[in-house]
């Protein structure tokens, strides 16, 4: 029996110890074979966002992302990132990214075309160019403003499509529309003279010092109301708009100037026109950069005006700023023209207008024009299937309030015409739209049948003003 028992004992402990043993890790078969990682290099957005996002905590690490030699431009400034760029208020992921182009150094390049609002007063971040280089995308330039030579349609369409979104943005710009081209009208008129003896290789010296006081006084009183107006688009542009999207900072800030240096420009050549009246010396004022800048300025602003008129259907209402005067600032008043009422007018204590729109159809085709008095003066609105715009006016008042009694009539062409009869009783006036909708303005005499017509070129002849000559 003792036997047994320390049989059973010592095959316990044998299956004991079998169990305990470890048993040997397998090892895996080695390969001679390499995993090679290839990476693909960040997109310019992604580069961008990055940028942005170090640029944020004013981390010099964001200089890592530019260009090398415009990081080195940076960093001899020895600035921080927020005084370099600004501070900005986030990146903007929803802009456009071009095609990618191969320029003449065989690298290639993309521009990403955003609105990146700064604080401090600074004109948003409007695009972002990126150069390819050891196969990453980094920044090479940073652009707060349009070139010159370059106007992005997209961005004029975002423009158009956000000042139609804007009542009170979308007001000023056509007020500024219809004082710019009272200003076109004003010095295409009055300088007609010059420009015909231009045309035949007159020297621009030689003609002012030729002209008589009352020829040169119809120049300089051009350039005077035009400077004027100039300076009521400037004035509404900086009070006027208000609360500005960040957006259309740049388009704001672009009509502003373009009305400073259009100002600017004309008041330097007026000052040498009337240098050279009195002392006979022309020093003519060293202006081309200003020009080249201006018609720069000038395609910004028509090029989203143009696109606000195309596509406004939802105004009932056209607002225009009537000017009168000599003397800066103008006098001026502001009218909602109303294309659904045949008459617009308002009438001081006793019944005399102050002011009168006549809607009437000079050519023919389904949107009237309307015929406006005001202080004297008239004014012609072509009609349009959005609105009006300004195609004719006078600028010398007919000295009475009298004329704001017009009426219409049909014209020998077929379509009608705006009548008035002179302070005097001795002429009748008629103003009417030929086949090319250029404006005719006609005096004729009441007490015979003469008739003497003068086209627009001619309004500001003294013959069409009193009818006493």
């Amino acid at each position: 029996m003792k036997k047994l028992i320390l049989i059973l004992q010592v095959t316990a402990l044998l299956l004991l110890a079998s169990c305990s043993k470890t048993p040997e890790s397998v090892q895996p078969e080695t390969s001679g074979d390499t995993t090679v990682l290839r990476t693909i290099p960040d997109t310019p957005l992604t580069v961008g966002l990055r940028f942005s996002n170090n640029l944020g905590m004013n981390d010099p690490q964001c200089f890592y992302y530019l260009e090398p030699a415009f990081r080195d431009s940076v960093q001899d400034l020895q600035l921080s990132p927020w005084e370099v760029f600004g501070r900005w208020r986030g990146f903007d992921s929803g802009g456009r990214l071009t095609e990618t182009v191969t320029g003449e150094d065989s690298l290639n390049r993309t521009s990403y075309y955003c609105t990146i609002a700064r604080l401090e007063e600074l004109p948003p971040v409007i695009r972002l160019d990126f150069v390819l280089l050891d196969g990453q995308w980094l920044i090479e330039k940073v652009e707060s403003e349009l070139p010159r030579d370059v106007l992005d349609s997209l961005t004029v369409q975002m423009q158009a499509s956000m000042v139609l979104q804007n009542p009170v943005i979308l007001r000023e710009m056509r007020i500024a529309r219809m004082l710019l081209d009272d200003c076109e009208l004003d010095h295409q008129i009055n300088w007609a003279s010059w420009y015909a003896a231009e045309e035949n290789g007159a020297d621009f010296a030689e003609y002012i010092m030729e002209l008589t006081n009352e020829s040169y006084t119809i120049l300089a009183l051009s350039n005077v109301r035009t400077a004027a107006k100039l300076q009521i688009v400037q004035d509404r542009a900086t009070f006027q708009v208000i609360d500005v999207p960040v957006e259309l900072r740049e388009l704001i800030a672009a009509w502003r100037e373009f009305a400073y240096l259009r100002k600017a420009v004309l008041r330097a050549n007026h000052e040498a026109m009337q240098n050279l009246r009195q002392t006979g010396t022309w020093m003519g004022p060293d202006v081309e950069e200003e020009v080249a800048r201006i018609a720069f300025l000038k395609s910004v602003f028509y090029s989203v005006n143009e696109l606000v008129e195309q596509n406004d259907t939802l105004s009932s209402v056209y607002p225009v700023l009537l000017t009168c005067g000599i003397s800066e600032p103008l006098e001026h008043l502001q009218v909602h023209l109303d294309p659904h009422q045949l008459e617009q007018k308002t009438e001081n204590d006793i019944g005399i207008p102050i002011w009168r729109a006549l809607g009437v159809d000079m050519n023919g085709d389904l949107d009237p024009e309307r015929v406006l008095y005001w202080a004297g003066d008239l004014y012609l609105f072509l009609g349009t299937p959005t609105g009006y715009s300004l195609v004719w006016r006078t600028w010398k008042d007919f000295s009475s309030d009298y004329h704001g009694q017009f009426g219409t009539q049909t014209s020998p062409l077929g379509n009608r015409s705006v009548v008035l009869v002179g302070n005097t009783g001795e002429y009748e006036y008629e103003l009417s739209l030929n086949y090319g909708n250029q404006p005719l303005f006609k005096r004729i005499r009441i007490s015979a049948n003469t008739t003497d017509s003068f086209d627009d070129e001619l309004i500001e002849s003294p013959l069409l003003h009193g009818d006493n000559q």
